[in-house]
């Protein structure tokens, strides 16, 4: 009894590893291996399998098509999923078979398919050998199932924050979150990747404020990130990038409104981002370690204001307090309020004193100018009046021609004359 009792175990153990196995091939002759991105080869066994996958949109007027990623549905093997921006009204597939010179794709849609908004399809891919010994066994069956966007979803596919983490974590459906702040970061970049790229983010920060209202504390291990799948074919979502400031120890609510990308419906999620602040003992924050500390930096001093390590107004100097500078770097003394080349102090006073020699002279120089040219013309006044006045008084008797009733002149010109002789 005991003897038939461990065959029929052994029957039973054997008869489900061959139910198991027949389940696993679905019937098919060839194990089913989940494609990776375009780098799949050959492997020991040399087992047909799909090598590559690839979808994109119809190509616009211009002959330029945009990829589609597709990727592996969890827990299935043979099944992957794409979806489509609002935008495209269409895709082309391709795919090839590994190893190429054994297998082949051999059935599959060559030609356009066309979706409406919001609407899916399911195409088909299959791999089979090229070998004539193995024609007569099934072929390998994927499933594609393809889908495209409405163009009026809201919903952003993932954010995270540079140095933060999100609390709750992300989800597309929320849109309230506390973004609590590394205190080394002095930017506040948003990460943010479209679930569809005809959609508009525009991010606006409000006022920054004093203090955070909810400790920062992490209540459990959080993705901040997609995790990483076996996306074939070129990238279709990217990632952009927004970025804001947060002065240490303080808060700011940062709101990201997303239009749809048929421009019909629009939504926001709000962040309040939290940054801690230093502690009594270190209260000032130095950018350049981007750590806090209770003395700052030479060329820096504590601003009680800002918390933070601030630089002097005057680059020459070592040690400051806001606008009064009290010790200059080496090479540099201070003067008169500033810090200057060691040495240059005399040679700026012999130089003030020579430019204030010239402007002197200068000033001078002008002035006996004008005296002078007051003198010249009083003299050239004194002469022009002078010669008018000789003009005026002195002045010459034309001659003229005798006439008959000049005969009386004429006789009393002779007698003077004859008495003159006489």
């Amino acid at each position: 009894m005991l003897g038939t009792s461990s065959m029929c175990l052994c029957a039973l153990h054997l008869w489900g590893w061959l139910c198991l196995r027949i389940a696993a091939m679905g019937g098919d002759e060839f194990e089913a291996l989940t494609p990776r991105d375009n780098i799949q080869t050959a492997n020991a066994e040399a087992k047909c399998h799909l090598a590559n996958l690839f979808l994109h949109s119809l190509a616009d007027d211009d002959g330029a098509a945009q990829p589609i990623d597709v990727r592996p549905v969890p827990g299935q093997m043979q099944a992957f999923e794409a979806t489509l921006d609002y935008s495209m009204a269409g895709f082309h597939i391709q795919a090839t078979a590994s190893p190429p010179d054994a297998c082949q794709v051999s059935q599959m849609s060559t030609a356009a398919i066309m979706l409406d908004p919001g609407d899916s399809t399911l195409s088909e891919v299959f791999v089979e050998a090229r070998q004539e010994g193995l024609t007569s066994l099934k072929s390998l069956r994927y499933l594609v199932n393809v889908s495209r966007l409405a163009g009026a979803e809201t919903e952003l596919r993932h954010v995270s924050v540079s140095g933060a983490y999100l609390v709750p974590g992300w989800k597309p459906d929320v849109r309230e979150y506390t973004v609590f702040l590394d205190l080394e970061e002095d930017l506040v970049r948003f990460n943010s990747i479209k679930l569809d790229n005809g959609q508009a983010i525009e991010m606006t920060a409000e006022l920054e404020f004093a203090g955070t209202h909810v400790e920062a504390r992490r209540l459990q291990t959080l993705p901040e990130a997609p995790r990483k799948t076996n996306t074939l074919g070129e990238a279709q979502r990217v990632t952009s990038m927004l970025t804001t400031t947060l002065d240490v120890g303080h808060s700011r609510v940062v709101q990201l409104g997303v239009t749809s990308a048929d421009r019909s419906q629009a939504t926001n999620y709000f962040f309040t981002v939290q940054r801690p602040g230093c502690s009594e003992e270190r209260r000032f924050f130095d950018g350049s370690s981007r750590a806090c500390t209770d003395i700052c930096n030479e060329g820096f001093y504590g601003s009680s204001a800002t918390g933070r390590c601030t630089r002097c107004l005057d680059p020459h100097c070592a040690a400051c307090e806001g606008r009064n500078c009290s010790l200059c770097f080496h090479k540099y003394e201070f003067q008169s309020g500033a810090c200057v080349p060691k040495g240059a102090g005399s040679g700026m006073a012999a130089l003030r004193q020579v430019e204030s020699g010239v402007t002197s002279y200068a000033w001078k120089h002008q002035t006996m100018m004008v005296i002078v040219g007051a003198s010249l013309a009083v003299i050239g006044s004194a002469c022009a009046a002078s010669v008018f006045c000789t003009q005026g008084t002195v002045f010459k008797r034309r001659p003229r021609l005798l006439q008959d009733e000049d005969d009386d002149d004429m006789q009393d010109f002779s007698y003077r004359e004859d008495s003159y002789r006489a």
